[in-house]
């Protein structure tokens, strides 16, 4: 008898726990139905492949210069790999920070890099970082640490209602805006906090609303034109005030061949590059 309940009991818990992760999945889906015109504007072709073996899950891009791009893993190593366009390797430096869960890279204009190690899937990290550094002089300039103004405090969260993860951010003036991979509403909340070391809270600045979860994001050098990815979509904005109120996307750009895409960066006025985890690399030209 108590065998036969320990079997029953076993597969209650397997059965609870794929429809669980089903659950996810479903709500990981994306909607790629949506037409807004982003096709009569841009081009998308694969352009390369990430050689370096050790680059497995590429989910952060930023134009250093001319075609060559600093990436880094998703929470495999701590180190930055210096790539071109095409994926060949360049320079790979290792770094003394922990990488938890680095989602996204991005650079102020002094050519500072800020590294998120903010990803938090299941809601339960209240403090997250950003680290600091300055690329010329090889030095560690420190960690920005923060809490969401609105999650500071530890709960209980609904794996289907989970809005305080991270995988982009842009830097504009002496702040940083991190745009959230809501996984319910599919929107994006925007957040600020200031560039330099210390501890913050980020405040949240507006609501965006999406057909997706934001995975990346990267700002035009003149600072006129931010754009979002999601899972097989890219969002273009124009922004007439600078990232103080963001309209409504111009349009997206659908393109379901990129996959699970999660790395973005503008690569001069009219070009961006994107990558994927799956280590292939797309420019996306504009007409």
């Amino acid at each position: 008898m108590n065998s036969l309940l320990f079997r029953i009991s076993g597969r209650i818990i397997l059965f609870s726990g794929l429809a669980f992760l089903l659950l996810i999945a479903l709500s990981h889906r994306q909607i790629f139905s949506e037409n807004c015109g982003g096709s009569e504007h841009f081009t998308v072709t694969a352009i390369g492949e990430i050689s370096d073996p050790r680059i497995d899950e590429s989910s952060g891009l930023v134009l250093v210069q001319d075609s060559l791009f600093w990436t880094h893993n998703d929470d495999t190593d701590s180190a930055l790999y210096l790539i071109s366009s095409k994926g060949n390797l360049k320079e790979v430096w290792t770094l003394p920070y922990r990488n938890r869960d680095w989602e996204e890279i991005t650079s102020d204009k002094k050519g500072n890099l800020y590294i998120g190690n903010f990803g938090n899937n299941m809601n339960y990290q209240l403090l997250t970082t950003i680290n600091k550094i300055d690329p010329k002089s090889r030095k560690m300039l420190g960690r920005i640490i923060f809490m969401y103004e609105d999650h500071l405090d530890f709960e209980i969260v609904n794996p289907l209602d989970m809005n305080f993860d991270c995988e982009a951010m842009v830097h504009s003036g002496d702040s940083i805006y991190l745009f959230t991979k809501n996984k319910s509403e599919r929107s994006t909340n925007v957040y600020v906090l200031p560039d330099k070391p210390g501890r913050f809270i980020a405040k949240k600045k507006q609501e965006i609303k999406l057909l997706g979860m934001v995975t990346a994001a990267s700002l035009r050098s003149d600072e006129k034109e931010l754009a979002l990815l999601t899972y097989g979509k890219v969002y273009f904005f124009s922004l007439n005030d600078g990232l103080n109120n963001i309209p409504e996307a111009d349009y997206c750009l659908a393109y379901w061949q990129s996959r699970q895409s999660e790395s973005l960066a503008y690569w001069g006025r009219d070009s961006l590059l994107m990558g994927n985890e799956q280590r292939q690399l797309f420019l996306i030209k504009r007409k």
